[in-house]
């Protein structure tokens, strides 16, 4: 994986974090509004978004510092080949 792909992973996946909660907010306002039983998908992705609201501080780092150590790694594995 290069840095670049690296970057645009983190941004990309740190971005769907902090939007998550304004998307699950916006089903279960639907939900509230049309008073009907709540399906097991809406449910579960209610659950990853409260879940996303509550730690996405707590993942953001994580998740960029995961991706650009695979990046140094399989960087490094590449630039040993080509020699």
């Amino acid at each position: 994986m290069s840095f670049r792909t690296a970057a645009i992973l983190s941004v990309v996946l740190v971005g769907g974090m902090f939007m998550m909660p304004h998307a699950g907010y916006a089903v279960a306002q639907w939900y509230v509004e049309h008073p009907v039983e709540i399906p097991l998908y809406a449910r579960l992705f209610l659950g990853v978004s409260s879940f996303f609201a509550s730690f996405r501080i707590l993942l953001a780092l994580p998740t960029v510092a995961v991706l650009f150590t695979i990046a140094i790694f399989t960087s490094q594995a590449r630039a040993g080949k080509m020699r």
